[in-house]
């Protein structure tokens, strides 16, 4: 009888270790809680069209709205997914319309880490992130045709050609990330 006194102490111990249980109790209590969060809630804007500048670096705006719900630790990232350019860089192409000469422009942009980036090599635009939000609000990136780090370049893809449509485009990444990386 006395190995099974024991034998009921040894396993009360282990079922109710955590909990301290007078000699005397006869029961036990355990507070059981369950909580899910609710999905992170937002809406990132970019503009459907940007008319950019021959002369100086174009702000580009992009908005969040009705952010809710974002977990501690994390932001809403909105990166350069791609560019219409080889290896996703950001080029404008157009064609003289009286000639029929092809031109190339890359522009170059500069993101949250505050640094113009082309795409070339050590410089990658492709994947940087543009725009990052806790709450609602408006963040711009910067884009500039790379010409206007070549003043006076004699070379027909380092200058703006005049009467050439320039056009191109940039697709986004969006999602939540974590604020450290």
């Amino acid at each position: 009888m006395r190995k099974m006194v024991l034998g009921i102490a040894a396993l009360a111990i282990t079922v109710f270790g955590s909990i301290p249980v007078a000699a005397n109790t006869t029961s036990g209590r355990t507070d059981l809680s369950l909580y899910v969060a609710n999905d992170p809630v937002y809406t990132v804007t970019v503009p459907e069209t940007v008319q950019l500048s021959a002369t100086e670096n174009t702000q580009v705006p992009i908005t969040a709205s009705d952010v809710k719900d974002i977990p501690a630790g994390q932001k809403i990232s909105v990166t350069l997914d791609h560019g219409n350019g080889t290896f996703g860089r950001l080029y404008l192409e157009g064609t003289n319309e009286e000639t029929g000469k092809e031109y190339l422009m890359t522009l170059d942009v500069k993101g949250t880490d505050g640094e113009f980036k082309s795409g070339a090599l050590e410089k990658q635009i492709k994947g940087m992130e543009l725009a990052s939000f806790t709450k609602d609000g408006t963040m711009n990136y910067e884009l500039r045709p790379v010409a206007l780090d070549y003043p006076g370049s004699t070379n027909d893809n380092l200058t703006i050609q005049k009467g050439v449509h320039y056009s191109g485009y940039v697709t986004y990444g969006i999602g939540l990330k974590d604020i450290a990386e």
